[in-house]
């Protein structure tokens, strides 16, 4: 089958998801989730073309740590007249073996507590579904196969696990020896650990339907090479990789008969895995509210991609609470991604005290006033190479008391640490920062990237933004204002410092910001220079709840960063008219680096312009009309690259192909709460004028 044919001779065009190419088909991902960073993924063609793919990816320490246990199956199913195999491997340009040209119908659901994806496949007369099931809250899968065919077929399947039990930020290679440890036992079920590390550890469990039916174990270790990987090939990164086998299974099926594999992370042996699967078996997974109840398709399907990046975070002393990952396949939990994702992810969906965790875990990880900007991939340290993300902390605290009304958690955590906050930026804290004269936020060096605009390689800085980035002055206005109405009983003292402080913010920051010759804002402003380059960041100046710039000049922003930087996928991050633009987002680290903010297309910016632009139009039903049909191509997408869910970034220039991160949570937050925004009915109206009423006061 060539990577050439049309849709009409593609013998998958039956399933409207599995039409288009080979190479289109490879592009569509599918993602299940288990609530632990723990997950399976591949594409809907079952053929793997990252790393960051397998059949069950365990996280040894939740959410982080995580590793690629089962990469791949591969199923042959013997016929007396045929023999198929169901699995598709890429092996240097070369697919063998090709099992896609069997695969008629592919389908999925992403909805807790038992997301699965389902593959149908047909050879001869015999029909075979393999479905793949996540279960909430345990580290395993099960892989069940289903035949279906003629009543008098004996259908013979036989199974070859491939394994890579390596970080998931790697590659497994052969080495020279014995490296794997291997147990069994009498009712063929498999348990493997690498002798360097116990914690790279599986146990395949098979299970037959019918006590009759034969499953047998060959023990016949194996290695097969070279498998290729052709997204890390585009992304410029070692793309090559050998997986091992312990040995075939054969199973031998009557139609209607079924053969499950139970798939667990289990660091200590089979005794332990089958007592895994027995406590995800008695568990009943707590009910999630993710969807309020008449709520529609979209918005459910968001609630449950929404889902997807809450996990449960394992702490020291064995404690638990929730975070968000910032997107699938490889950000951990990173502070000013959780915190602009929150409003949207849990308290647009209702999951209040979830929410409050997440703030109580950062809060308890504060230091210097600053908040993590992450949590490391291994251990428990904290990187703090952040300043948004503690005032994008200060925005989550207040947006979630608005929503709850809980003012005993403000009062006994929330409110001191965003106290703290503000004492950091006026006393001065890490990356040189502190308050002026003029009362605006100058931070970082010419050697540091501590905004959202972050990317670097080695000495390089793609997008210096030192000195008084334009979204920090909007931000750090927007914590004074609410600091000085939350903390009035709290610390009238404090409170009344933020008042005086956020007047003097007002009456600067149009002077030390405004671009008359673009009718815009600058970007950054330094003591020797001013970047006027044309950037998303300036709208936050107008969507945030408290705005520094007056009415006719928060419609002058809109307008500019309408014309300039709208997409149907979010904002460009930089004008195309600008000499540094890129338009494109490929290569290899360093080339895709020097695009990241330099015209890449970010599908979270959607969410503060249409609140802009709505607050601007004063959420009137036609800019609401209008703001719909601006959503609308991020609510197509959801059934295109990370089925179910919003890419991380997108190019800048047409057809802006999505890239980065299949499943990101500001992305997905940002469009689930810009549509309720634009849905929102006559309380929710109510609301928004109240909130207007508030800024008005501040303007």
């Amino acid at each position: 089958m060539s990577d050439s044919h049309s849709d009409s001779a593609c013998p998958l065009a039956c399933c409207q998801v599995l039409r288009g190419s080979l190479d289109e088909l490879l592009t569509r991902e599918w993602l299940i989730t288990n609530g632990l960073g723990g997950y399976a993924s591949s594409t809907v063609l079952g053929a793997n073309t990252r790393r960051y793919h397998g059949l069950l990816i365990n996280a040894k320490r939740p959410p982080l740590e995580r590793a690629v246990l089962l990469s791949a199956m591969l199923e042959k199913v013997i016929l007396p007249d045929r023999t198929a195999e169901l699995a598709t491997f890429e092996f240097n340009h070369a697919f063998h073996p090709q099992g896609f040209l069997s695969l008629k119908e592919f389908d999925y659901s992403i909805a807790p507590p038992r997301p699965w994806v389902q593959f149908v496949y047909q050879v001869g007369d015999v029909e075979v579904t393999k479905r793949l099931i996540m279960f909430s809250g345990h580290p395993l899968a099960c892989i069940e196969y289903r035949v279906d065919g003629p009543s008098d077929l004996q259908v013979q399947i036989d199974f070859l696990p491939l394994l890579a039990c390596r970080d998931f930020h790697g590659l497994r290679r052969r080495r020279m020896g014995d490296i794997f440890d291997i147990d069994t036992d009498p009712r063929c079920a498999v348990w493997l650990a690498d002798k360097l590390d116990r914690d790279l550890s599986i146990a395949l469990i098979p299970h037959a339907q019918d006590p009759a039916q034969v499953v047998r174990y060959d023990q016949h270790q194996d290695w097969w090479f070279n498998f290729r990987y052709r997204a890390e090939a585009q992304r410029g990164q070692s793309c090559g990789e050998d997986l091992f086998s312990p040995g075939w299974w054969r199973a031998r099926l009557r139609p209607g008969g079924k053969v499950t594999w139970s798939v667990v992370g289990s660091s200590t042996g089979l005794i332990d895995a089958y007592n895994l699967l027995g406590m995800a078996a008695e568990s009943q997974p707590a009910a999630r509210a993710t969807a309020p109840a008449g709520q529609d398709f979209v918005s459910k399907q968001l609630a449950h991609a929404a889902d997807q990046l809450v996990v449960r975070r394992y702490r020291a002393g064995g404690r638990q609470s929730t975070t968000i990952l910032a997107g699938y396949h490889w950000f951990g939990d990173w502070g000013r991604d959780t915190f602009i994702a929150l409003p949207g992810l849990l308290l647009c969906t209702g999951r209040h005290d979830e929410a409050l965790e997440v703030l109580r875990t950062f809060a308890e990880k504060q230091r210097d006033g600053l908040i993590p900007n992450r949590f490391s991939d291994y251990g428990d340290e904290c990187a703090y190479n952040s300043i948004d993300a503690s005032l994008w902390f200060v925005h989550a605290a207040d947006q979630y008391v608005e929503a709850t009304g809980d003012q005993a958690s403000w009062d006994t955590i929330l409110g001191r640490a965003c106290a703290d906050v503000v004492r950091a930026f006026i006393d001065g804290t890490d990356f040189e920062t502190g308050v002026q004269d003029d009362g605006l936020v100058h931070c970082g060096t010419r050697d540091t990237q501590i905004t959202w605009m972050d990317a670097k390689q080695g000495d390089v800085v793609f997008t210096p933004r030192h000195g008084k980035p334009v979204e920090i002055n909007a931000l750090w206005y927007n914590a004074l204002c609410i600091l000085t109405r939350r903390l009035l009983l709290m610390d009238a003292r404090l409170a009344n410092r933020c008042s005086d402080l956020a007047e003097k913010v007002r009456q600067r920051f149009g002077p030390t910001f405004w671009n008359d010759r673009d009718q815009c804002l600058f970007d950054c402003v330094r003591e020797a220079e001013i970047d006027a380059s044309i950037r998303p960041n300036q709208i936050l100046a107008v969507s945030l709840t408290h705005s520094a710039l007056p009415r006719d000049r928060q419609r002058a922003v809109v307008e500019c960063v309408e014309n300039h930087l709208l997409t149907p996928y979010g904002l460009r991050s930089l004008s195309p008219a600008a000499p540094q633009y890129r338009g494109r987002y490929e290569g290899d680290v360093f080339n895709r680096d020097s695009a990241y903010h330099q015209g890449t297309v970010w599908a979270w910016l959607i969410g503060p312009f249409i609140e802009a632009y709505l607050r601007v139009n004063d959420f009137s039903d036609q800019a609401r009309c209008r703001a719909k049909e601006m959503l609308a191509p991020l609510v197509d997408h959801l059934g295109q690259a990370g089925l179910g869910s919003i890419s991380e970034i997108f190019d800048g220039d047409p057809p802006h192909t999505p890239r980065g991160c299949i499943a990101q949570a500001w992305s997905v937050a940002e469009v689930l709460r810009a549509r309720q925004m634009v849905l929102a009915g006559p309380v929710a109206s109510a609301t928004t004028a109240n909130g207007a009423a508030r800024r008005e006061h501040h303007t």
